[in-house]
């Protein structure tokens, strides 16, 4: 009679396939033994139970997915303290539809919790509760929001040069947004400035025009002349003239309001001011002497001395805490008369004069992003252009340049 067996049904994975015996004494069965059996250690086989498989108590995360063999695992894991970079952002051209845009987050962000964005502008109070104010404004006013998110990507720019390429693009991209935008209400409402609308109209022109100045300002070309800058910050002259005037035409409206009225009237205080010192003298000799001016180029010229009187006579008695020390930097740009920029066009040496001075100015203000070393870059550049019979017009601007 033949002896009676069982099939391994809980043996390994070799002899369950072969259908071999259970038996504890034959040397040609399966005895189950761990962590190899028999059969398989006599002939040499790669066991199943040296190589156990997943458990149905297994997490997922351990037996689900098999870890693959690549050579991605030849090094260790980094730790959280040497992950690796993200990957770059998308450019801002892709997502600047996007209905939600980690870009717009982060500038908004940065606007929020960094108060040199706006540090040359006029007063706006706190500094948390202004920039909430303005956000919310621009809820109702694409362009607006527009414009303040491309003013925050222009000082991430200046603030991380290895980045400032693309914080440069997303602000390019941004402001030729918000001017799309604020021309398509424009036409909407066909040019008219009401209740409606005049808080947005301000904010926006009041940022644009920094925007714009501070491009002037900071770009570089290679070997760069004076002919290079002047066609930038001529450029910002007529684009900043542009927009306050269109932002002045609003201002009656908000006189009586009692966030933005204190704000408007103290900046147009501002601008009436009178000259007091007396840094500006040689120039103003200069343009009474001047051969070869019309009376309106004179007067121009007398005006623009006297504006820049006022900004010199800020750098010296307002606190450095306050916002109107360097009010000068923008109030010359945005008050330059059509006969000034013609002589800057074109050249004209006591135009150069002036700018130097206006060069000294900005070096005051160096400390201010939107300004940096404009003031002793302007200077080389006016050196350069004009014949050393000009340089001794320049020797109290360039003196006080330590």
């Amino acid at each position: 009679m033949r002896r009676g067996h069982k099939k391994s049904k809980t043996g390994c994975v070799q002899c369950k396939q072969r259908h071999v015996k259970v038996t504890l004494l034959h040397p040609s069965s399966c005895d189950e033994a761990r962590p190899i059996c028999r059969l398989c250690a006599n002939s040499n086989r790669q066991c199943s139970f040296s190589n156990p498989l997943p458990s149905a108590n297994d997490s997922p995360s351990s037996s689900s997915h098999p870890i693959p063999e690549t050579d991605s695992f030849a090094t260790p894991l980094a730790t959280s303290s040497a992950l690796p970079p993200p990957p770059p952002p998308p450019t801002a051209a892709a997502t600047l539809d996007d209905p939600l845009n980690l870009h717009h987050i982060e500038l908004v962000s940065h606007m929020l919790s960094n108060k040199d964005v706006f540090n040359l502008s006029f007063d706006v109070g706190d500094h948390l509760r202004g920039v909430s104010y303005a956000l919310t404004i621009s809820l109702d006013a694409p362009y607006a929001l527009h414009q303040l998110l491309a003013l925050s990507a222009r000082h991430l720019a200046s603030l991380y040069p290895a980045k400032s390429a693309d914080y440069l693009h997303l602000a390019t991209a941004l402001q030729t947004r918000a001017l799309s935008l604020f021309n398509a209400a424009a036409l909407a409402k066909n040019g008219a400035i009401d209740h409606s609308n005049c808080k947005a109209v301000v904010l926006f022109s009041a940022v644009m025009a920094h925007h714009v100045l501070t491009d002037a300002l900071t770009q570089r070309g290679d070997n760069e002349t004076l002919d290079g800058f002047l066609s930038r910050y001529v450029q910002a002259i007529e684009t900043t003239r542009g927009v306050m005037l269109v932002s002045m035409a609003a201002w009656p409206l908000l006189m009586a309001h009692p966030e933005a009225g204190p704000r408007i009237e103290a900046h147009a205080l501002f601008t009436m001011r009178e000259g007091k010192g007396d840094h500006c003298n040689g120039l103003r000799e200069l343009v009474d002497c001047a051969d070869g001016l019309s009376e309106a180029e004179r007067e121009a010229c007398r005006a623009a001395a006297r504006r820049l009187q006022v900004g010199f006579d800020a750098v010296e008695e307002e606190d450095k805490e306050d916002a109107y020390r360097f009010q000068g930097v923008f109030l010359w740009t945005m008050m330059a008369s059509p006969e000034l920029v013609a002589l800057l066009a074109g050249k004209r040496p006591e135009a150069l004069v002036m700018l130097g001075y206006y060069a000294l100015l900005l070096y005051y203000a160096r400390g201010m992003w939107q300004v940096g070393d404009a003031g002793r870059y302007l200077m080389g550049l006016i050196m350069d252009e004009l014949s050393t019979e000009w340089h001794s017009a320049l020797e109290y601007p360039r003196k006080m340049m330590v």
